[in-house]
Formats: C-alpha cells, structure tokens, sequence
C-alpha cells in the first residue's frame, strides 16, 4: 500500500462561468484599498480593466499597468511601491500578471489577492513565481504558499480579448502541466485523476476553440480543464519541459505557451523509456494515443510553434542551455536537438 501526505495551497474560493466577474464586487466589501495589476496591452486596448475598476467602485485605489511578459522584477518593485497601502490586490492577465500581482503581494506582507486570469497558464493556482532578473536574462523567483490568491474568477468572457495563439498556447503549457505532474514522483492520487481529465478536455477542447474562437462555452470548459490540469501543483511538481521552458523563457524572451509547444513532445519521447509502463497507457488512454505523438499533432493542428528557430533560438545554443541542467545535461541536450 503506497503512502503520502497531501498539502493545500490556500485557494479558498473559485467563482466559475459566464458573469461570474461581477463577483469582485462582493469580494471588495470589506476592504478598504484595492489595487488592480495588470498589462499595458488589456489596459490599453480592452474596456477589461474600466469595468474592474467600476466594480470596485470606491475601493479601487490605483492601478499598475506596466507587470509584461516573464515579469521582471523592475516591474515587481514598482507595483510593489504604488500599491504599498492596498489591502486587496487585483491581477488581471495571464501568468505573468498573476505571477507579478503574487511577487508584490509577498513584498507587502500578504493582502488579499483576487486574480482574474485571461489565458489558461494556470499561474493563480500555483505556490511557483518566476521573475526575471533582466539584468541576468534569467528567471528566478520563489516558492511560497502565502503568495498563492485566495480567491479566483473564471469567466470566459474576459478571455475573448486574448490574442488566438496566446489563448491557444496557454493551453498547451496548461498540458504540460497536467501531463509533468501525473508522470512525477511521488504519490498525489487526487491530482492524477485531476490532471489526466484536464488533459482529455485539453486534448479535445483546444481545436475546436480554434474553430470557433468566439464560443465562451468552449473557453469556459477550456478554463475548467486547465484548473484541472494544475489541480494540486504543491503536490506534483513539473520535470524537464517545465524546466527547460524557464530557461529558454526568460533568456531568450519565448512566452511560457510557446516553450511547452517546444519542449513537451520531444521530453516525453526522449524520456518514455524510464516511465512505469502502467503510467504511460493511462496518459496514453487519456490523450487518445501515443503521447509524444499526440501532443506534437496537436501543437501542428494549432499552427502553434514547434521549434527552437522559430522562436529565435540558435542551435549553438542548446549546448549552453543543457550544461544548467547538470546531471540530466544529456536528456536536456537530447531533447533541444529534437526541437531544433
């Protein structure tokens, strides 16, 4: 009989569906400082962030509009310096907002968060945050369950703004994330039958959005299975697509979407040797096939990025890349030679 321990992160709410936006309203009463976190691009060119600011109505405080892609930390002690007073924070965006919005709130000493998420990154769910040392070029970040929002939205209709290949790529590293956390060490039985569902529903859900991009019922089941997919992250912790996806990330500026395009095929088939044949037809049976095979079709069916120099990564520097991974240099190389 296997054994374990499973730890809760400290999400305590989740309003799901269509109009369930309008819950920030009753999530900001008894607070008496909201700040919004969001990027210039919502800010800038949707009605996403007025309508949040209207719902907090006299609450809202101030919003930071500059947290962009892979969140760097200059960013970070921006807001982090403008929201310094908030006792509610507010992230609008995809991972790297939510990502951002959890960075600052450790800097104030844990407010509340409410995260609204656009994409399907599934960063509001997660004790991970990456921030970019852009002077480095490289992400780093902390783990820290205090960081995690309490409270998260999901609904379908602020997703409508999100560019095709952002919404279409946050689903794929939404896979990853259910496909690296059933396939690690460990014993997290909940999160095995979580993940392999989300996965199905990805699987199936993903093209026929692409179809038809204006379906918030299919952007609403799209949101359930990327909740799925990441159900219990403190418990399933992610292996080498995840790894290299950082890496090629934040030194080489690739949205976290497009390195699990890169990256997740050719790691499951580089390491499909050494996973427990058991594990494998499961993921098998939920992906509808082999699953190296099967995520490489759906990442072409999505016309989604699939090679290193499509994204502007040279082959001289695979090697550089492989040598940070030290003793699994050779599964890293392997497997960037096959994303070439």
């Amino acid at each position: 009989m296997n054994t374990g321990t499973r730890k809760f992160l400290p999400t305590s709410r989740v309003h799901f569906g269509v109009g369930s936006l309008s819950k920030l309203e009753e999530e900001a009463q008894s607070k008496d400082r909201a700040f919004v976190v969001t990027g210039r691009t919502l800010n800038e060119e949707t009605d996403l962030v007025r309508r949040v600011e209207e719902l907090l109505g006299g609450k809202h405080a101030g919003t930071f509009v500059g947290m962009s892609e892979h969140t760097p930390g200059s960013a970070v002690e921006k807001a982090a310096s403008e929201a310094r007073d908030a006792d509610l924070l507010v992230s609008v965006g995809g991972g790297s907002v939510v990502d951002g919005t959890k960075a600052v709130a450790r800097e104030l000493g844990y407010p509340v968060q409410v995260a609204v998420p656009t994409t399907l990154s599934g960063a509001e769910w997660a004790h991970l945050v990456g921030v970019t040392d852009e002077e480095a070029g490289r992400k780093s970040g902390f783990a820290d369950p205090k960081a995690v929002p309490s409270v998260v939205i999901l609904d379908a209709e602020v997703t409508l703004f999100t560019p095709e290949k952002l919404w279409l790529s946050t689903g794929i590293r939404a896979l990853d994330h259910a496909v690296e956390g059933f396939l690690a060490k460990g014993e997290h039985p909940v999160e095995d039958v979580m993940g392999l569902e989300g996965a199905r529903r990805l699987v199936e859900y993903l093209p026929r959005s692409k179809e038809e991009p204006e379906d918030v019922g299919l952007r609403h089941e799209l949101q359930l299975a990327s909740w799925m997919a990441y159900f219990g992250p403190l418990n399933t912790p992610m292996g080498m697509s995840h790894g290299l996806g950082r890496r090629i990330g934040a030194s080489y500026s690739v949205p976290h979407g497009y390195t699990s395009c890169i990256t997740l095929a050719p790691t499951l088939a580089v390491t499909k040797d050494r996973i427990p044949e058991e594990r494998w037809e499961q993921l098998a049976n939920a992906l509808g096939g082999d699953p190296a095979e099967r995520v490489a079709s759906l990442v072409e069916r999505l016309e989604l990025p699939n090679t290193l120099r499509e994204v502007g990564v040279s082959e001289v520097e695979i090697d550089t890349i492989a040598e940070d991974f030290g003793d699994r240099a050779e599964d890293a190389r392997e497997v960037l030679r096959r994303a070439r």
